[in-house]
């Protein structure tokens, strides 16, 4: 049986764990093999590619569970997940002219995702409030956090033991799904992404030194460590 649970419910999942958040840029790729897949809980987001150096398991699906997302049940299911964890509520969550104007109403009334997956959820799924949900969006200055921002912005504000990060770039590369082109799109719309700003939120996080966390290559010299 299928339950919705509350975002502290899927935290305290991490409680004392090693956690890894695996993103979907290049980065992923620097891992030595098996790596990965040595951390208790393992997070992937959105259209993950399993690889030697990605790894094979993973515990939690995170997701914004839209159209884009390719991932099917049964795939999730044979590669491990107990827990989906979505990034927006079941709710009209933001207002917007911009995008009531230009017929994006997907971008802020996110009720659609969950009317079309009414049949389609398969484990306990973590669900936020409009109040959770706007939390990162109002740190980031009135920004849509990207999927990877939002799973990293849920596991810091946990108690893992630990944190591996690996796959992020902050689009950097113009890569991600590991290995396929990405460009900006919509640059009028007012709430679009700002992969800078998340950048510079896990640099502060990483300051404060309260959760011991490593980065692949990649991102290890992106953050300057």
């Amino acid at each position: 049986m299928t339950y919705f649970v509350t975002r502290s419910a899927a935290q305290s999942r991490l409680d004392g764990k090693s956690v890894t958040v695996v993103g979907s840029g290049p980065g992923v790729l620097d891992n030595e093999p098996g790596f990965v897949d040595s951390h208790d809980v393992v997070i992937r987001v959105n259209n993950y590619k399993l690889s030697h150096a990605a790894g094979f398991r993973t515990t939690v699906f995170y997701s914004f569970f839209g159209v884009s997302i390719r991932k099917t049940r049964e795939e999730l299911i044979r590669d491990g997940v107990t827990l989906c964890w979505s990034k927006v509520p079941n709710a009209h969550a933001i207002e917007s002219e911009w995008h009531r104007r230009n017929n994006k109403m997907i971008g802020v009334d996110y009720r659609p995702h969950y009317l079309r997956r009414k049949y389609w959820w398969f484990c306990d799924t973590a669900v936020p409030t409009v109040e959770e949900f706007l939390a990162p969006f109002e740190i980031l200055g009135k920004r849509q956090p990207t999927t990877g921002f939002a799973a990293l912005f849920d596991v810091f504000e946990a108690r893992p033991k630990s944190v591996h990060v690996t796959g992020f770039d902050f689009f950097s590369s113009k890569i991600h799904n590991v290995d396929e082109s990405w460009s900006e799109k919509n640059l009028d719309d007012p709430f679009r992404h700002d992969p800078y700003r998340e950048m510079m939120w896990l640099k502060e996080r990483i300051a404060r030194g309260n959760i011991p966390t490593s980065f692949d290559d990649r991102l290890t010299r992106l953050l300057g460590l």
